[in-house]
C-alpha cells in the first residue's frame, strides 16, 4: 500500500511530504526556493529503488539536487547508487559525524554522471578575536513563534535561508538587536534530543561595518545555546558571502563541507559551505535510560 501526504500548500517555499511504501519509508523537504530535496530516510536498503524514486521528483519538479544526512555505514550504500560525499557534520549524531550524500541534476533533469562536481572555495583565516559589544548595541533574546515565522517571511529569500530540519521551516530561537536605524536578526535552529543547532545570520552583512555588529549577535546566541545544553553548531552559509564567512571563522567555526550548487540567488545557483564548531563547555547529551 502506498501513502504519501503533503502538509504544506504548493505555494509555500519549502512543504514537508512523507512516502511509504512496502520497505521503503522517508519523509523529504522540497525546498522550491532553492531546488533541492532534503530526504530523512527510516529504513536502510532498497537504496537503487529510492534512488530513482527521487530521479523522477527531480525531473518533475525541475530540482537541481537531492541530498540526505547519514552516518558512515550508510554513506556507502549511497554512494553505490550513484551519490557523492560532499562533507560532514561532526556530531550530529550524538556521539556520531553526519555524511551528507548529494546527487546533482542538469538542467534537464538528468542526473550529472562522476557524482556532484567539486566545489572549490576558500576559507577565510581567522583573526581570533573575542567579541566585544559595540557601543549603542541592544540586544534581546526571542522565542515567540508567531515572530521568529515573520522573521523568516521577511528576510529568508535575502539570507539565502535554508531550513534543514523538519516540521518548522524557521528558528526556533532568535537574537535581535538594533543600532540607531539598523536591525539585525541572527537564529537557530534547535534540535534538543541531539544536542546541535543551526544558526543562520537572518540579516547578512552589507559592509564592514556591519561585522563587528553580527560578530557579537552571533556570539551572544551561542551563549544562549550554551545554557540550552547545546554541544555543537553548524550554519549553511554562500560559498562567495565573504563576510558572513569572515564572522564565523573569527568566532571559531571551520569548514566541514562543500555543496556543489546548493541555494539559489536571484533564479542562479551557488554553492554553500557548512562551518562547524563544537560548543567545548557542553557536554554531549546523554540518552534516556529507558532507551
Amino acid at each position: 500500500m502506498q501513502q504519501a501526504a503533503r502538509i504544506r500548500s504548493r505555494e509555500e517555499p519549502v512543504e514537508e511530504l512523507y512516502y511509504r511504501k512496502g520497505d521503503i519509508d522517508f519523509c523529504f523537504l522540497l525546498n522550491r526556493r532553492h531546488h533541492n530535496l532534503r530526504v530523512f530516510d527510516y529504513r536502510v536498503g532498497n537504496y537503487q529503488q529510492k534512488r530513482d524514486f527521487f530521479d523522477r521528483i527531480a525531473r518533475a519538479e525541475g530540482l537541481r539536487k537531492v541530498f540526505t544526512v547519514v552516518e558512515k555505514q550508510d554513506s556507502k550504500s549511497w554512494r553505490s547508487v550513484g551519490f557523492s560525499r560532499e562533507g560532514a557534520i561532526p556530531g550530529y549524531f550524538r556521539t556520531a559525524d553526519a555524511y551528507i550524500m548529494s546527487r546533482v541534476y542538469t538542467e534537464d533533469g538528468e542526473p550529472i554522471q562522476g557524482g556532484a562536481p567539486k566545489l572549490h572555495a576558500a576559507a577565510p583565516l581567522p583573526k581570533e578575536r573575542q567579541p566585544v559589544k559595540p557601543r549603542g548595541l541592544t540586544c534581546e533574546v526571542v522565542t515567540n513563534v508567531a515572530r521568529l515565522e515573520s522573521v523568516a517571511r521577511e528576510y529568508g529569500t535575502d539570507a539565502l535561508y535554508a531550513p534543514f530540519r523538519r516540521g518548522v521551516f524557521n528558528p526556533d530561537l532568535g537574537l535581535r538587536a538594533k543600532l540607531g536605524k539598523r536591525e539585525y536578526w541572527v537564529g537557530a535552529e534547535t534540535d534538543a534530543s541531539f544536542g546541535h543547532a543551526k544558526v543562520d545570520m537572518m540579516t547578512a552583512p552589507l559592509r564592514e561595518a556591519d561585522v563587528p555588529m553580527l560578530e557579537y549577535c552571533i556570539k551572544t546566541l551561542l551563549d544562549e545555546l550554551v545554557k540550552r545544553e547545546t554541544a555543537s553548531v553548524f550554519t549553511l552559509c554562500a560559498a562567495d558571502a565573504n563576510l558572513c564567512s569572515q564572522i564565523y571563522a573569527e568566532l571559531g567555526f571551520k569548514v566541514t563541507a562543500r555543496l556543489t550548487d546548493h541555494l539559489t540567488r536571484e533564479e542562479l545557483f551557488v554553492g554553500a559551505q557548512i562551518w562547524h564548531r563544537r560548543l567545548g563547555s557542553v557536554s554531549t547529551p546523554r540518552l534516556p535510560s529507558f532507551i
